[in-house]
């Protein structure tokens, strides 16, 4: 990356990790739709840096919150997500090399969905959702996040449906990224993807990760949360709209590739 293209990217990243903060979860999500959007780097070298970085963010997020964890349910999500995820790996790196449109594509309606799924509170489950369940949705989210290291979204949703506290959830959905997000970054460093520069651009936004989630984490009970979800759902509503026309239309705003 240049290095007007890096601090770029810095911003988005501080952007990411503050709604993160603010809303558990869509850090991946922003930090993606913002690459995508400026042309900053390829998906791929974006995927791989917000690996590192999830992981420093869960991380510092769960330095007190480790007691609430339920492994139970971490375990039977990790369960479908990590075969799922490997396979998300290995068709980033064939639609980088092949259609890289359609994986531009495909990453706006993903944002979209996920954007959707900020404005949607459903009711919690009577009863906790059976095995097969939550390995489904771990296998989804699992897919995401080796395309695109932001598989959240279907796992906050899936996660929020079941009658567990907030703390709970938020805790062990923290769990379940920081675990997925390490095994990700093990996978593309055993498939030889990893490289200095994710390295150095990973060593730079770790920190600036940290000091946002430690300062927003203080006053995350002072901004509403209605006015949070609204926002970011306009802004990823918009930038999936222009992702999707951007990847039909190869001169309509950003390059294709």
């Amino acid at each position: 990356m240049t290095e007007i293209n890096t601090i770029l990217f810095l911003v988005i990243v501080v952007l990411g990790a503050l709604v993160q903060t603010l809303t558990g979860f869509a850090m991946g999500l922003i930090i993606m739709a913002g690459v995508a959007l400026f042309n900053i780097t390829d998906i791929a070298f974006a995927a791989a840096v917000v690996s590192f970085i999830s992981l420093a963010n869960a991380g510092v997020a769960l330095r007190h919150g480790h007691r609430y964890v339920d492994w139970l349910f971490v375990r039977r999500l990790l369960l479908g997500m990590i075969p799922a995820m490997a396979l998300g790996i290995i068709l980033l790196t064939y639609l980088t090399e092949h259609y890289y449109a359609l994986l531009k594509r495909l990453l706006g309606f993903v944002i979209i969905l996920a954007g959707t799924s900020l404005m949607i509170s459903p009711a919690p489950f009577r009863a906790r959702s059976s095995g097969g369940m939550f390995t489904l949705y771990g296998a989804l989210g699992g897919l995401l996040a080796g395309l695109y290291s932001a598989g959240g979204g279907p796992l906050a949703y899936f996660a929020y449906r079941q009658p567990l506290s907030i703390n709970t959830i938020r805790f062990s959905l923290l769990a379940v990224f920081g675990v997925s997000t390490g095994i990700r970054a093990s996978m593309i460093g055993i498939s030889g993807q990893l490289n200095m520069a994710i390295l150095q651009v990973s060593a730079v936004a770790i920190p600036l990760v940290i000091v946002v989630t430690l300062v927003a984490s203080r006053y995350v009970q002072r901004v509403p949360d209605h006015l949070v979800r609204r926002s970011v759902f306009v802004i990823l509503i918009v930038a999936g709209i222009f992702l999707i026309a951007a990847s039909l239309l190869p001169d309509f705003g950003v390059k294709s590739t």
